[in-house]
């Protein structure tokens, strides 16, 4: 169908406007809108993605929250109201308003209207950013991820396979949701359906949902093997991974196996894709019901049971039907009942009599729901019949019904061959032989499913739960401590080295479900909490936050007593996670308990205590305490000097971190020292490659800028630069901070076309990977604006950009950094760059009211000697002048001058700057002259300083403050 030339303008604009938003999911969209008060029209996820897809123009109140959400998110801060009005004339233009037409989203019943909600209308637009469709020829891996063995022997389900087919393509999108009973045959007809169906997609993922964990992993998975741009924070990659799949030209299918409540996981639910994407949900809670379009799945017709219990042999039709009749048809128990007779080799009726003597009545009460007896009689003739057959085989099963239902690797399980679980079991893991003798009698009685070649077994959720029912007491103890110990035996430890991370991502589901968490054994928080650290490697901080606020509610119990030194490490984890979330102020007040408390039970000559205040100083730096993290850096170093020689890496960081202080009060010579014997030490203790060398390295670049030695800065990063990308990502945390250094380098070597490319490019990708309230995206806002403004005193055209643009982020930048603290240094910083941009844009007056007070407040924190206190120096003296008040600004800067030779700053280009101003306001010529000359020695003639100065124009010291 052609688009209207009006409505493909409309659909453009609102493209535009999305990308200048930072191309957010549409989720993020819709949340937002929720949230906002002065928005009373909410809009669905689906909706927006339909409208920025050109797919239907809803009515006006549905479009107007969208434009005004996106208008301020974007970038450039534009005028909201002005958006909404040209929105309004462009959607006007459309004509057949949809104004009084129907509701974009209508309740499940409503009557369709005449007029479809509906119009495919794809304009070009909506389909210019996206990717281009997968290789057919690529691999079954890539096109079909993790999908289920297909059951040979599935049965029947016709009615159910062609409802699932017909709401997928007939109704409005929502998921597909299959709901029933435990052991009802949704995930064999989920898969079947995939089997069947999967040609006509390009991309069918299958994830398992028991644990939100497992989904969260499963979308990074499925973002690797499309190769689309990840993220060091998992919450980014994961909102990646759905906005690809949202605006995909692609067909896709993803399948959610066993999920849980909708509120765990509905946020991890991609909405339509643009050519056609569908979610299928297989769920025992009804509550998903209301989520998406329901199919339940019911027992198994008797023709059907009958079919299937014959298939298997030796059977006939009357005590197929018979048998089904007492298995209540469900699909669970007849493949058991199957199993078992074949296993044992006895009849129907010999079958029928020992489920009459196996009356099981102790799972009558207290039960689920959905907890059939049928598979419970059935199971408890299987189960006695193994028990008789083969013991340790008997336990193997009942220490796997005390993990995941996620298959389990035989790696991991012969991670116990060194004695760690008693014989028999212990014996049985250790002898590749007998276990896999084990797997064949477990399989043969359908009590388990080898997957993968054998290299994995899979035991059904609902058989795992009757297992443990089925268990006495110290017969379910010797369960749990057998697969706790399993799991302390696989565990490799060392969370941060990434070669254990795979057994660290096979340990992972079975945490929760082998009551690790629970345990007293320290070796088994250790497991915890080495996991709350992989998870945060990972990236995964909702993840790490998650399982680390549950150990500490269970170890600390109601009192919240931190007795031991995995409490105070697991409070480290907590504090830690909400430290990658962006969450600084509670990770402050956590940390600042817990130093109280480390103190209190270890004192200072503990390895705890020591480690704890690494956290502390990170936090209180962030809140711009520096001189009390100064001096816990120091006492760390010192810590690590005498009480712990012989663990170099541990001193590495702490001398790391005492530089990365040093930057934030001002001395960089200190710090460039330091850094300076790290670099020589790191290499010969890990290579010159290494990433923590190359992490010191760019350490180092940034020392050499706050020098004021800006080319040797950019030379030095510049050239580890390719390293550090081979070997972590563009968007790893320390290349992303690097890139930074080299933004801060082009600019002040007066490279500004080039800086300001790079500073553009390195706060969109800052916002996308972090948020807009990361330190890290404040520092890249700021370094953004001033580039913009750097480039527009140099070149009134300013490459395309406008100071408005800057005036937007410095604003915006100010706001967000008032959170760490009203007086807090980073905030104050801002509003020095605030006020340079305000006096470039001629508001002399304003750039003196937001300048001025921040110049104080500095003074009084950091004092005279500081190198912002005296950047900040050089702009109030430039609205002094500009106010006439030239006695003051002389005066100004010539104590600025005498503190920066005190500090021996005397010859960096910013206080050389600061003598050419001083020379220019006085009216000194021999004075300017020498300046100009000095200044043109530090930085280049061509330097747009240097040739700003010779027109006897003042300049500017903006501040970029190193991280923290």
């Amino acid at each position: 169908m052609a688009v209207p030339a009006e409505e493909g303008d409309f659909v453009a604009e609102l493209q535009l406007l999305w990308r200048a938003a930072g191309r957010p999911s549409y989720r993020r969209i819709s949340n937002e809108i929720r949230e906002r008060a002065d928005l009373p029209e909410k809009v669905s996820h689906e909706t927006v993605g339909s409208l920025l897809a050109g797919e239907v123009i809803p009515r006006w109140s549905k479009v107007e929250p969208v434009v005004r959400q996106m208008a301020a998110m974007a970038v450039h801060h534009p005028d909201v109201e002005d958006e909404v009005l040209r929105f309004h004339e462009l959607w006007a233009a459309l004509g057949d308003s949809p104004e009084d037409g129907v509701p974009d989203e209508r309740a499940p019943g409503d009557v369709a209207p005449a007029r479809p909600p509906m119009v495919r209308r794809v304009s070009p637009m909506a389909t210019a950013e996206r990717p281009p469709p997968p290789d057919p020829t690529s691999t079954g891996d890539l096109q079909f991820g993790a999908l289920p063995p297909r059951n040979p022997e599935f049965t029947g389900r016709e009615d159910v396979l062609g409802a699932m087919r017909a709401k997928l393509t007939g109704e409005p999108w929502r998921p597909l949701v299959l709901h029933g009973l435990s052991g009802v045959g949704k995930t064999s007809i989920a898969t079947e359906f995939v089997y069947r169906e999967r040609d006509g997609y390009d991309l069918v993922w299958w994830i398992t949902a028991e644990q939100v964990s497992q989904v969260r992993s499963a979308l990074v998975t499925l973002g690797e093997r499309r190769e689309w741009e990840a993220s060091q924070d998992m919450r980014r990659t994961i909102s990646g991974v759905l906005s690809r799949l949202e605006s995909a030209d692609f067909r896709w299918l993803i399948v959610f196996d066993n999920a849980t409540r909708p509120e765990d996981i509905e946020d991890l639910v991609p909405a339509a894709g643009g050519a056609g994407g569908a979610v299928i949900v297989t769920t025992r809670d009804a509550a998903w019901l209301d989520r998406g379009r329901g199919v339940t799945v019911a027992v198994l017709s008797r023709a059907e049971s009958i079919r299937l219990l014959q298939r298997r042999g030796g059977i006939s039709f009357d005590e197929a039907d018979q048998l089904a009749e007492r298995l209540g048809d469900l699909p669970l128990a007849l493949e058991q009942a199957a199993a078992m007779r074949a296993a044992a080799g006895i009849t129907v009726q010999e079958f029928l009599a020992r489920l009459d003597v196996h009356a099981t009545a102790v799972l009558d009460q207290g039960r689920p729901g959905d907890y059939p007896k049928t598979v419970a009689n059935a199971f408890g003739v299987t189960f006695n019949q193994l028990r008789r057959e083969s013991a340790v085989a008997t336990q193997l099963l009942a220490m796997l019904s005390c993990l995941s239902a996620e298959p389990v690797s035989l790696t991991l399980l012969r991670a116990a061959d060194n004695g760690a679980i008693p014989p028999p079991l212990g014996r049985l893991l250790g002898q590749d032989e007998h276990l896999q003798g084990a797997i064949r009698v477990l399989g043969r009685y359908g009590l388990l499913t080898a997957i993968d070649e054998g290299q994995r077994v899979l035991v059904h959720r609902l058989v795992q739960l009757i297992v443990r029912d089925s268990l006495s007491r110290a017969e379910r103890e010797l369960a749990y401590d057998n697969a706790r110990r399993l799991l302390v035996a696989a565990n490799p430890g060392q969370p941060d080295e990434t070669l254990t991370w795979e057994m660290h991502a096979q340990i992972g589901p079975h945490v929760e479900p082998a009551r690790l968490v629970d345990s007293t054994d320290p070796a088994a928080r250790g497991v915890v909490l080495d996991q709350a650290r992989y998870l945060y490697m990972r990236g995964d901080f909702d993840g790490s936050l998650r399982l680390s606020q549950r150990a500490r509610r269970a170890w600390a119990g109601p009192e919240d007593d931190w007795a031991d030194e995995q409490m105070f490490i697991c409070v480290d984890r907590v504090a830690n996670a909400l430290q990658g979330l962006g969450r600084y102020q509670e990770a402050s007040d956590l940390y600042e308990r817990a130093w109280i408390r480390v103190n209190q039970r270890f004192g200072e000559d503990h390895r705890r205590t020591a480690r704890l205040a690494n956290g502390v100083a990170a936090t209180r730096r962030l809140l711009g305490r520096y001189a009390e993290a100064l001096k816990l850096e120091q006492y760390r170093v010192r810590y690590y000097e005498q009480a712990n020689p012989g663990v170099a890496e541990d001193l590495f960081h702490a001398r790391n971190n005492l530089a990365v202080n040093l930057r934030a009060v001002g001395d960089f010579r200190q710090a460039y020292d330091i850094d300076r014997q790290l670099v020589d030490d790191r290499t010969q203790a890990n290579g010159a490659d290494h990433f923590r060398t190359l992490l010191s390295v760019s350490n180092l670049a940034r020392d050499l800028y706050g020098l004021g030695e800006f080319a040797e800065a950019l030379r030095v990063q510049a050239e580890s630069l390719p390293a550090m990308l081979e070997r972590l990502n563009s968007r790893h945390p320390l290349v992303m901070l690097a890139t930074r250094t080299i933004c801060l380098g082009l600019r002040k070597t007066g490279q500004l076309a080039e800086a300001l490319d790079a500073s553009r490019e390195h706060f969109y990708k800052c916002q996308g990977e972090f948020g807009s309230d990361h330190a890290n995206t404040l520092a890249a806002a700021m370094t953004y604006a001033n580039a913009v403004r750097a480039r527009i005193a140099a070149e009134p055209t300013g490459g395309g950009e406008s100071l408005n643009r800057a005036y937007n982020l410095s604003v915006d930048t100010m706001r967000r950094y008032r959170r760490f603290g009203e007086r807090n240094p980073l905030a104050l910083v801002a509003a020095i760059n605030h006020a340079a941009i305000l006096r470039a844009m001629g508001e002399r007056r304003g750039a003196r009211y937001v300048g001025e007070p921040a110049y104080q407040a500095l003074y009084r924190q950091l004092g005279a000697g500081h190198p912002y206190t005296q950047a900040a120096a050089v702009g109030l003296a430039n609205d002094l002048f500009a106010a006439h008040e030239d006695d003051d600004a002389v005066r100004l800067l010539r104590a600025t001058l005498d503190s920066a030779r005190d500090a021996g700053r005397a010859d960096h280009p910013d206080m050389l700057v600061c003598a050419v101003n001083l020379a220019l306001i006085s009216h000194e010529s021999g004075a300017a002259g020498s300046s100009i000359a000095s200044l043109r020695d530090a930085v280049g003639a061509g330097h747009p300083l240097v040739e700003a100065a010779q027109r006897d124009e003042r300049g500017e010291c903006d501040i970029e403050p190193p991280p923290l």
